[in-house]
């Protein structure tokens, strides 16, 4: 004889059961009987609306657009920038698409140049080693309220020439510059800053005579007698005289490849507005300036 609890009584006719306990069956009147609503027996026909997703992120910039037949292409325009006060000036390509520069008469330009403005109020001296024999290095820093906005480096060779010339800001690096945070112009490198002013100088009335030759500044920089004017703080030592003459000479060579450099785009905008059918009166004006 055996004892047999009553709760094994209670489940022995069980037809389905787990090893951890009886099954879990449908209790009387379906799971959503003790809610106070059904459950929707379709699927709801009301609009559903989502969070606009962001848009795709691409390393690439946007492919040049192609200007119609009344509008500039690549130009910059400079009657709609202010160089008052400014130091130093590069230029780029960032705004994609086609860009309008005056309402009435109505003015468009594709690909348009913007420039990158520099303002500064002191410059300083550093030593820069050089690995060119004989060579002398110096970094001069442009400070707006003591904040480094633009450093020059330059080399010297033996009898004052100005050798390698590199203009660097200070958002530039080669990742930003790879993923389009920087422009490419945020480092400007002359090899031969004197050959590439030269160069320019040919340029131009190749620009002013034929409609098939462009000019984009984007390897360029105007400056202004704002530069000029900047005191170059130095210590006291032999190298710092020398420091302060080869500021002169750099100063000298910058401001020349400025008037060259302005010189082609004032060329080269005249000519695209002329084969666009347009004119603007004070596409020079900047010149008072630059």
């Amino acid at each position: 004889m055996s004892f047999r609890p009553a709760t094994l009584e209670a489940h022995k006719f069980c037809e389905a059961g787990s090893l951890f306990g009886a099954a879990i069956t449908t209790p009387v009147g379906g799971f959503w009987g003790s809610y106070a609503a059904s459950p929707p027996r379709t699927p709801p026909t009301g609009s559903i609306r989502h969070v606009a997703l962001p848009p795709e992120f691409h390393l690439e910039r946007d492919p040049p657009v192609a200007p119609t037949g009344t509008q500039t292409d690549s130009i910059f325009p400079s009657w709609l920038h202010r160089f008052e006060g400014v130091a130093l000036a590069t230029f780029a390509q960032t705004v994609p698409g086609v860009s309008t520069l005056r309402v009435s008469p109505a003015l468009q330009c594709a690909n348009v140049v913007s420039p990158t403005m520099v303002y500064a109020d002191g410059v300083h001296w550093q030593r820069m080693a050089t690995e060119t024999e004989g060579a002398v290095g110096h970094v001069f820093s442009l400070t707006d309220q003591g904040e480094v906005v633009c450093k020059i480096e330059v080399e010297v060779s033996p009898g004052d020439r100005i050798g390698k010339v590199v203009v660097v800001q200070p958002n530039y690096s080669a990742l930003t510059v790879a993923a389009n945070m920087a422009p490419a112009s945020s480092l400007l490198a002359f090899d031969d800053l004197r050959a590439h002013i030269d160069s320019l100088k040919r340029l131009r009335p190749e620009l002013e005579t034929s409609d098939e030759t462009g000019y984009v500044p984007t390897s360029e920089l105007v400056c202004t007698g704002t530069l000029d004017a900047l005191v170059l703080a130095t210590d006291h030592t032999a190298e710092a005289v020398d420091a302060r003459r080869h500021w002169k000479l750099t100063k000298g060579l910058l401001s020349e490849l400025s008037s060259a450099t302005a010189d082609c785009c004032d060329a080269y905008a005249a000519s695209e507005l002329r084969r666009a059918g347009h004119r603007v009166v004070e596409a020079r004006a900047w010149r008072n300036v630059v």
